[in-house]
């Protein structure tokens, strides 16, 4: 408050000299200190508003935002799965996962998709969370857990992406949105459609494999 009155005593006896009404040079002092601060805290706003959205941004390139799909062509499977069936939209198996892992908490997880989301509805869509085991391993864990059923992946030839983007959902699904359209023109391409198609994505700590195989 000394400041302040010390401040407008200055400006008042400056402007007296100048023969200016000292109360409405102070009263105009005080507005352009307003505006400016008001105009500080707007850049303020500005910069972090901006240092967010560029965080964002750095995130989701790391996910593979900017990451084209590169369809490969090989065979594929060749492996055992145990694990839950899940039946509705693709989206929910993360349910079916979460159930699988509460009893096997890591390990070689693969969710395997049977139906075709642009012809069957999404709650009748039929798909599989599964773990990678040997017939064995698959056997005996089924002994203890009922609810458990094996799944066997064939070694047939295939189509995939490999995705580089971790374990992250929004890796995952920004990779689904770009990985399926390219794989389903390189299926029609090549003459593999029909029921016999099937996806399946082999999940790992670096990223997705997504493979259509017919």
């Amino acid at each position: 408050m000394t400041h302040c009155v010390c401040a407008k005593d200055t400006i008042t006896r400056y402007l007296s000299w100048q023969s200016v009404n000292p109360l409405k040079a102070c009263e105009s002092f005080e507005k352009t200190a307003k505006f400016t601060g008001k105009i500080s805290s707007m850049k303020k706003l500005i910069f972090i508003v901006g240092a967010i959205a560029l965080a964002a941004f750095g995130y989701l390139t790391s996910q593979g935002l900017l990451q084209s799909a590169q369809v490969q062509k090989g065979t594929q499977g060749g492996f055992i799965l145990l694990g839950v069936d899940h039946t509705g939209s693709y989206y929910t198996i993360g349910d079916a996962f979460e159930e699988l892992k509460e009893i096997y908490p890591t390990g070689q997880f693969t969710g395997v998709y049977f139906d075709n989301p642009d012809s069957i509805p999404s709650e009748d869509l039929r798909s599989f969370a599964g773990l990678k085991v040997s017939a064995a391993e698959g056997l005996r864990e089924m002994g203890k857990n009922h609810h458990l059923r094996m799944h066997n992946i064939e070694q047939r030839p295939a189509h995939f992406v490999d995705w580089d983007c971790g374990e992250t959902t929004v890796g995952i699904i920004l990779g689904s949105m770009k990985a399926y359209p390219a794989l389903g023109l390189a299926s029609e391409a090549t003459g593999w459609t029909g029921d016999a198609v099937i996806a399946y994505e082999e999940y790992t700590d670096t990223g997705v494999r997504f493979v259509m195989q017919h």
